[in-house]
C-alpha cells in the first residue's frame, strides 16, 4: 500500500507525539527537547538501517521517498501500540503489588508486610558437586580456580578472568542486532535440528548498515555465513552450536571483540599463563534449554599449555541454575556470572550442567572463544580441530592458522585486537573443477563441498579485499 508523503508524514507525527503521551510523567529538570532531538536523530537511522535490512535499495531509504515515509508510519504506530502495551502491564503489575504490599490478619486486623524472599543462587547449587571460590574480579584479572572448602587449585588450565564492562553488553548487542540472538532463543523450541545435522545461515554487519544508514560508507553491503550444528546423541541434550562460517564472519566477530574490551582479557590469560603471543582462534555460541546429562571433555589436549576456550555467559533464565561443570579431583559447578568468564585449557574437563528451561521456554546462551598461542609444536593439532565449521581442516587450514600467531597479543607488546592489522598474506583456490555458489551451503555434506570449493564459496577473503597488514578498522570502517 502507497500513501502520499503528506499523509505518511502527517501520520508519522502523531504516531510519535501519541507515543510520547503514554509516557510517564516527566521531572521538571528533564533536558525534554534534548532528549527529542537525539530521539529524531536516532529514529531516522534506525529506520534506515531496518530498511536497508530487508534488501531495499539505499535510495529508498531517503526521508523523501514514498517507501520510506510508508514504512515509517506503519513503524511508528507499531512502537505506540508497543509502548501502550508497556504502559498497561505497568499499571497492573503496579495495582497487583500494592494488593499484595502488606499481609493483613482477620482476627485482629493488624498488617504487616511480607518478608522479602530470601532465594538466590547459592539455594540451586548440588551438595553432588564441588563448588569454587567465586569472589569479584577486576577486569583484566585472573586466578587460577580453586575450591571452596580448601583453597587448593582446582587444574592447572582452569581460570577465571575478570570480565571488561562492555564485553557482554556489546556481544550481546550485536547478536541482537544481526538477528541472531532471536534464532538462537527460538531455533531450539520451533526448529530444533536433529543430532548431527547442520543449517547455514547469512547475516550482514549491524555495524556496516548503521554506518551506511548515517552516510558515513557507500561500500557495498558485505554478506557473511553462519554455521548452526547439533552434536552427536552423545551430548545428551538439545544443545545448538553456532559459530562463524567463513573469514569474513570471523573477522567480524574479532571487530565486536575488539569493541567489547577483549583485549583486557587476552593481556590477563597471555600474562597468567606465561604465553608468548596469543590470538583469537575462532568465536561462536553455544545455546541449549535442556540437558539430561552433561557430557564430559576436553577442548584441548597436547597443546603445551597454549590453546584454550573462553566462556562466557550472555543469557540465561531468572531461575536457572549452576551453568558449567569442572572437573580437578571431583566435579564442580559453576555460574559464569556477570564479572568473570572462565577459560579452559589443556586437559581440563568440564561440560555442560545438567538443566531443564523448556517449561518457561527459557534458553541458555553462552559465547565460546578459542584462542592460542601457536607455535610448530602444536599448529597440527590446532589446524584439526573439528569444533566449528571454519576454519577447514586439513593443510589449508595449518597454513591459514600459521598466518593468524601472535595476532592480538605479545608479550613484547605491540599487537591488539583494537590495532589490528590482519593476518599475513594468504591466498587459496579451488580443489575442484565446476565448482559452484549455489551449492556451498548444502546441509547434507557437513560443508565437505566447501572445502573442496574454497575459493568460490568465499570461504577465505581474496587479499585483494583484506588487505593484509592495514588496520582493521579502516579496512571495515569500525
Amino acid at each position: 500500500m502507497k500513501i502520499s508523503k503528506a499523509s505518511a508524514l502527517s501520520v508519522a507525527l502523531t504516531a510519535g507525539l501519541a507515543a510520547v503521551n503514554v509516557a510517564a510523567p516527566v521531572e521538571k529538570d528533564f533536558k525534554y527537547n534534548d532528549a527529542l532531538r537525539f530521539y529524531h536523530t536516532e529514529t531516522a537511522a534506525l529506520l534506515k538501517k531496518s530498511l536497508l535490512s530487508a534488501g531495499f535499495a539505499i535510495d529508498e531509504t531517503n526521508e523523501v521517498d514514498e517507501i520510506y515515509l510508508d514504512f515509517a508510519a506503519r513503524a511508528l504506530n507499531a512502537e505506540k501500540e508497543r509502548i501502550e502495551r508497556i504502559r498497561d502491564a505497568l499499571e497492573k503489575e503496579t495495582s497487583r503489588q500494592a494488593a499484595t504490599s502488606e499481609t493483613c490478619s482477620e482476627g485482629d486486623g493488624q498488617c504487616s508486610t511480607p518478608p522479602e524472599d530470601a532465594t538466590n543462587k547459592n539455594d540451586k547449587y548440588s551438595s553432588v558437586f564441588g563448588h569454587f571460590l567465586t569472589h569479584d574480579l577486576k577486569p583484566g584479572e585472573a586466578e587460577l580456580m580453586r575450591w571452596e572448602h580448601d583453597g587448593s587449585i582446582v587444574q592447572d588450565y582452569a581460570v577465571r578472568v575478570g570480565l571488561p564492562p562492555d564485553l557482554v553488553p556489546t556481544i550481546k548487542a550485536y547478536v541482537k542486532d544481526m538477528g541472531l540472538l532471536d534464532i538462537m532463543t527460538n531455533m531450539l523450541y520451533d526448529d530444533p535440528l536433529s543430532p548431527g545435522e547442520a543449517k547455514w545461515f547469512s547475516f550482514q554487519s549491524p555495524y556496516q548498515l548503521e554506518m551506511i544508514a548515517e552516510g558515513s560508507s557507500t561500500d557495498e553491503i558485505r554478506n557473511f555465513t553462519w554455521n548452526v550444528e547439533r552434536p552427536d546423541k552423545k551430548w545428551k541434550s538439545d544443545m545448538h552450536w553456532f559459530n562463524t562460517a567463513d573469514e569474513l564472519s570471523h573477522e567480524e566477530g574479532l571487530r565486536v571483540l575488539a569493541k567489547g574490551g577483549f583485549d583486557q582479557v587476552l593481556a590477563a590469560i597471555g600474562e597468567k599463563m606465561g604465553l608468548d603471543s596469543l590470538n583469537v582462534d575462532s568465536f561462536g555460541f553455544v545455546a541449549v534449554s535442556q540437558c539430561d546429562r552433561g557430557f564430559i571433555h576436553t577442548d584441548w589436549e597436547d597443546v603445551d599449555g597454549r590453546a584454550f576456550n573462553f566462556l562466557v555467559g550472555i543469557d540465561s533464565p531468572d531461575d536457572a541454575g549452576p551453568e558449567l561443570i569442572v572437573e580437578g579431583d571431583r566435579k564442580g559447578e559453576i555460574y559464569y556470572g556477570s564479572n568473570a568468564g572462565i577459560l579452559v585449557g589443556d586437559g581440563t574437563r568440564h561440560g555442560t550442567r545438567e538443566c531443564d528451561h523448556r517449561a518457561n521456554h527459557g534458553v541458555r546462551i553462552t559465547t565460546s572463544i578459542y584462542l592460542s598461542d601457536v607455535t610448530r609444536d602444536n599448529l597440527e593439532i590446532l589446524a584439526g580441530d573439528t569444533t566449528s565449521i571454519f576454519p577447514p581442516t586439513g593443510k589449508t587450514a595449518a597454513d591459514w592458522v600459521w598466518t593468524q600467531r601472535g595476532r592480538h597479543w605479545s608479550k613484547e607488546g605491540g599487537r591488539s585486537l583494537v590495532d589490528d592489522v590482519g593476518r599475513k598474506p594468504f591466498n587459496v583456490e579451488d580443489r575442484m573443477d565446476g565448482c559452484r555458489k549455489d551449492l556451498c551451503i548444502r546441509e547434507d555434506d557437513e560443508g565437505m563441498y566447501r572445502n573442496q570449493c574454497m575459493k568460490t564459496c568465499k570461504v577465505f577473503m581474496d587479499d585483494e579485499d583484506y588487505k593484509p597488514g592495514k588496520e582493521r578498522r579502516e579496512v571495515y570502517g569500525y
